[in-house]
């Protein structure tokens, strides 16, 4: 092979590793500044690649890989979550490997992996049997490394971070993902959203800083809080009336019984959950996060953030995280304590596995309850459930034959993991059921709140009932309510009226509490 074939071989295969992630994108052709700042991470690859082995060809199949690993992924989430690859996804990296099951099966796990062995192997062959154009040189490799490295030391830090994320809104973003992937390129995105994020966050953290508060409510009296995340949690009859009607009747009863309730209006669809478990938690809005909303526990909540965990606290409440899954899983174990949590038990005190099936949801109620026992009544649980947790593979623990008998999905799409999703939902159903009773009057007379983070990835089941709603359900269940009502909001507001319903029966409990003193 010459070598001028060599060098263009290698050449084709560096612009095709940036051109096929721009075909998902549907990137057209931008002005210069765009294109450059696309095209940029693939030229800073190629170069430290032909500097280290002088190998064109292999370099380029070496991106290549990498590219079209990008290109699957990218592809993988729009059609399963309804958006593009952004800069945060890159926190999630380590996840595809400690936890493959919640990430390859959407890729298709053959895929993914006979595709990096195969790239592994051609590259060992490549490296064997290319020859080098030029000898490979270590003293240019550690200079270009150092420059890189001093480039983004600059970039990272004032004033250089501010100058940079300045010349990047220059670029227009329009805070609209596909469109900008679109317009600036998928790789640019990466760069112009994490930078300008980077240089905004330390200010939007300063606005939400937990401020010390004096008590509010006597010690003496307290109403115990619980509000669970349920996995993937909506009222599934929404999507069509072939759906059992008495699929919920937990959340059924609830509504009978006096409880305000709703549609929730989240902002991730089949994932992401810390989008609304952050709002939940904190009451911000995701226009105030800028483009840290994406993924809020990428490094926003790295810092104290106000929230109600800390307003309990400074109220005197006990505070506890119960999540029988990994605790270093979005790194839960950094953002929880810095939203307020004392005490965050993951599947080390729980049980749980790191596998699915996962703890079911109505054994997690009765942890909640043991907790809660422990604590005593000045205390507040929020719960992040795992039981009905996606991909829900066909094959698994039987499913409960009465399900089977009142819905027949056969002939539907993604029939076989609809099913076991409502199955999934029915047990999220009793698990409310059970909190609600026994945190009702004739128990411990709590607060209940319980919500569904996000819509379940069941694209091809929705898009065959033309059911396109993103929004979840919640249902807020309140001993002292005395009729049912629908309000539907957004997460956000959620802890506010939590909040404020707490304190209302808290100021009851402490008149009770006075007046049976004095008898």
């Amino acid at each position: 092979m010459s070598e001028l074939l060599q060098a263009a071989v290698g050449i084709v295969l560096v612009l095709a590793a940036w051109l096929i992630p721009r075909h998902i994108a549907k990137a057209r052709m931008t002005r210069l500044p765009a294109g450059l700042l696309d095209f940029s991470p693939v030229l800073l690859a190629a170069s430290l690649l032909l500097t280290a082995t002088g190998r064109p060809i292999f370099t380029g199949l070496a991106l290549l890989s990498l590219g079209g690993g990008f290109a699957l992924a990218d592809r993988t989430k729009r059609e399963a979550l309804r958006e593009p690859v952004v800069f945060s996804d890159m926190s999630e990296l380590p996840h595809v490997f400690t936890h493959p099951q919640l990430y390859l099966p959407f890729a298709g796990a053959g895929l993914v992996i006979g595709g990096a062995l195969a790239t592994i192997a051609f590259g060992i062959i490549l490296v064997s049997v290319e020859p080098p154009l030029w000898p490979p040189d270590t003293l240019l490799l550690v200079l270009l490394i150092a420059v890189v490295c001093a480039a983004g030391w600059v970039i990272s830090r004032e004033p250089g971070l501010g100058l940079a994320a300045g010349v990047l809104r220059g670029l227009n973003p329009s805070d609209e993902l596909f469109a900008d992937a679109a317009r600036l390129g998928p790789f640019a995105i990466l760069l112009v959203y994490g930078i300008i994020a980077r240089a905004e966050r330390s200010a939007r953290r300063a606005r939400y800083a937990p401020q010390p508060a004096p008590a509010l409510v006597s010690a003496a009296a307290a109403v115990p809080l619980v509000i669970v995340q349920c996995e993937s949690f909506f009222d599934a009859r929404r999507v069509s009336p072939c759906v059992p009607e008495d699929l919920l009747p937990g959340f059924d009863d609830c509504r009978r019984r006096g409880a305000t309730f709703g549609r929730l209006e989240v902002a991730g669809w089949g994932a992401n959950t810390m989008r609304a478990e952050f709002a939940v938690l904190t009451g911000i809005r995701e226009h105030d996060l800028g483009y840290d909303r994406f993924n809020p526990y990428h490094a926003f909540a790295r810092a104290p953030v106000t929230s109600l965990a800390w307003r309990l606290r400074n109220e005197g409440y006990r505070t506890v995280c119960l999540h029988p899954f990994d605790r270093s899983f979005f790194r839960r174990d950094l953002t929880l304590a810095a939203l307020g949590f004392e005490t965050f038990l993951g599947r080390e005190s729980l049980g749980g596995s790191s596998r699915a099936p996962y703890r079911s949801d109505p054994d997690l109620a009765h942890q909640v309850l043991r907790v809660l026992d422990e604590e005593g009544p000045r205390t507040f649980i929020f719960v992040i459930t795992m039981g009905n947790h996606g991909p829900w593979f066909e094959a698994g623990p039987p499913i409960d034959p009465g399900l089977r008998q009142r819905f027949n999905p056969v002939g539907l799409p993604q029939s076989g993991q609809f099913l076991r999703y409502l199955d999934g939902l029915a047990r999220s159903d009793e698990m409310l059921r059970i909190l609600a009773e026994e945190l009702g009057p004739q128990g411990r007379d709590g607060l209940l709140g319980f919500y569904g983070d996000h819509q379940p990835s069941l694209p091809e089941t929705f898009n065959y009932f033309s059911f396109n709603e993103w929004e979840s359900d919640y249902v807020l269940v309140d001993g002292g309510a005395s009729s049912a009502r629908r309000i539907d909001m957004p997460a956000f507001h959620l802890p506010h009226v939590v909040l404020d319903r707490l304190h209302v029966r808290n100021a009851v409990t402490g008149r009770q509490a006075v007046a049976l003193g004095a008898a």
